[in-house]
């Protein structure tokens, strides 16, 4: 009977003392890709920074778009690319973290999120543009903003999309 409880007992908590939890898959990462994570870097970072990306700082993009573009003022495009650029670096970093972790990806799988990311890119290359190009009065702004105009609409295209997908599956 004593041999019986010390394997039931064995059985039920081998698992918990194997089980690796975060730290424990942030050191192996870091140790089998040779790389040092930032300290502050964790799921639950990663997780409020793509929600906060996702569900706030979206809108002030969308405001951008709607009121700012449709000016050509270099100064708020000048401000908005550095702004995406940012997001864009934080939300990369969370992804090779997450991945390298094996805790997923930062817009749930990779094909997704190399479109979000990519696309993001593409609208501070965009507005990058916009900055350079030389100003002339007599030019039809809707035809200067419209290349940037785009990839604002495909970047909240996917990213509505992949809000979507969440709050189908409750995660959201």
């Amino acid at each position: 009977m004593k041999q019986f409880w010390i394997f039931l007992t064995l059985f039920f908590c081998s698992p918990l003392m194997f089980a690796c939890d975060e730290n424990c898959k942030r050191t192996k990462a870091e140790t089998d890709n040779n790389i040092k994570f930032a300290s502050y870097l964790n799921a639950k970072y990663c997780a409020t920074t793509t929600k906060g990306f996702m569900l706030q700082e979206i809108k002030s993009l969308q405001a951008y778009r709607d009121k700012q573009l449709p000016t050509a003022h270099r100064g708020g495009a000048k401000n908005i690319s550095h702004f995406i650029t940012q997001r864009k670096e934080w939300l990369s970093e969370c992804d090779k973290y997450l991945e390298l972790t094996g805790q997923g990806r930062v817009f749930y799988d990779k094909e997704t999120t190399t479109k979000i990311i990519t696309t993001m890119t593409s609208v501070a290359d965009e507005l990058k543009k916009l900055m350079l190009r030389p100003q002339n009065p007599a030019e039809n702004l809707s035809f200067v903003i419209a290349p940037a105009a785009e990839q604002f609409d495909l970047l909240f295209k996917q990213l509505e999309e992949h809000k979507l997908m969440l709050q189908r599956k409750g995660q959201l």
